[in-house]
């Protein structure tokens, strides 16, 4: 079958979905609004679309006032191709959608044309709300619009998202976990120094300094802990208090911070740790937790990171509550405490990627669902 994904970017967690329909022996084409710094693209090569010019003409007003680089919510919400994206219809004829663009206009031209070259559209959604900016009215108008436009299913990685949209009355909609390859090895077991990794763009939502500050009071307990923080450099102003803070308190031989890795090596970086934790507060739907899960690493996240569905608590890692040190710190202790348990949950961790994560899974599940959805 032929396949098309539509983004506004080609984020990191969508690779190893297409890859697997590609391995199953679909076809597989990926049309974006622009790329990021880091994400990754091995065997698949985005297609960039060129912006309608009312999109261009409106990022190029919002660059004046923008203090960074990322796209702000309402250039999300806005932007839409121009004619690129029909043309590319037509010459490919898709039998599927896979569009990843809910609650904005890319998702409204993209299922307009669509709905004409009579393509089955799946929405990929990760928002845990059931409404738009506080709005419930909005929300509901936004789902009779989709359904005009004849959205065949709603595809979901989080399950809160799933018990959202059938509370909401919405019966097309399906969970499907993210995907990662759960790589063959043995798992070591925990040396005399626990090393704890933290991977995430720093940025204050993601929490680095919550976290280094709850390792601190670790290693001033006598814990033998290496923390290791990998991200993109999106805030430098950020970086720089993780760096005080380190500096000041004289903790630099047992922090290290790593910035814009290329994702093919932080993939492989997992392996050489014990303990995955994200921090992160107001987190949709982080997909890290699935990396560390399938490298065999069990994951420490907050309450508020849509993935934590996949942690099985005191299974494969722990839930804490966001923004509190305490608990944080109640959590990895019990983990760097006890080494053996600790290496029980690390092979925990990947048997549980290995049964819920694999890619093999993706493409049975997606032809399954284009046969079932009401």
């Amino acid at each position: 079958m032929k396949f098309l994904i539509i983004a506004p970017r080609f984020h990191t967690n969508l690779y190893y979905r297409a890859k697997a329909l590609q391995d199953a022996g679909h076809h597989v084409k990926v049309t974006v609004l622009y790329q990021g710094k880091s994400e990754y693209y091995q065997d698949i090569k985005p297609e960039v679309l060129k912006l309608s010019f009312f999109s261009r003409l409106i990022s190029k007003i919002l660059r004046r006032f923008k203090k960074n680089h990322l796209k702000t919510g309402f250039e999300l919400r806005i932007e839409t191709p121009g004619q690129e994206l029909k043309k590319i219809f037509k010459a490919y004829r898709p039998d599927i959608v896979l569009l990843k663009a809910y609650q904005n206009l890319l998702a409204v031209k993209s299922l307009i044309i669509a709905k004409k070259y009579k393509a089955k559209a799946l929405m990929l959604t990760q928002t845990p709300y059931n409404h738009i900016k506080g709005s419930k009215f909005l929300f509901k108008l936004n789902i009779l619009i989709f359904k005009y436009l004849k959205v065949y299913a709603y595809l979901t990685p989080i399950k809160i998202n799933y018990d959202v949209f059938k509370e909401a009355g919405i019966d097309n909609i399906y969970y499907l976990p993210f995907v990662y390859p759960v790589k063959d090895m043995e798992i070591k077991k925990p040396e005399d120094e626990i090393k704890i990794l933290s991977v995430g763009k720093f940025q204050k939502r993601k929490e680095q300094l919550l976290l280094l500050k709850t390792v601190h009071r670790l290693i001033k307990e006598g814990f033998d802990i290496k923390l290791c923080f990998i991200g993109e450099a999106v805030n430098l102003k950020y970086i720089k208090t993780l760096y005080n803070y380190i500096n000041k308190e004289r903790i630099s031989d047992k922090i290290c911070i790593e910035t814009n890795m290329p994702y093919k090596i932080i993939s492989k970086e997992y392996k050489n740790y014990d303990l995955f934790v994200l921090p992160a507060y107001n987190e949709p739907a982080a997909y890290s937790p699935v990396e560390a899960l399938a490298n065999g690493l069990p994951v420490i996240c907050s309450d508020q990171n849509g993935t934590k569905c996949y942690i099985e608590e005191g299974q494969n890692g722990s839930i804490f509550k966001a923004k509190n040190e305490d608990d944080l710190y109640k959590k990895i202790k019990e983990y760097v405490s006890d080494k053996e348990k600790l290496y029980r949950l690390k092979q925990n961790a990947l048997q549980s990627a290995e049964k819920n994560h694999h890619p093999d899974n993706y493409p049975v599940q997606i032809l399954k669902i284009c046969k079932n959805a009401k």
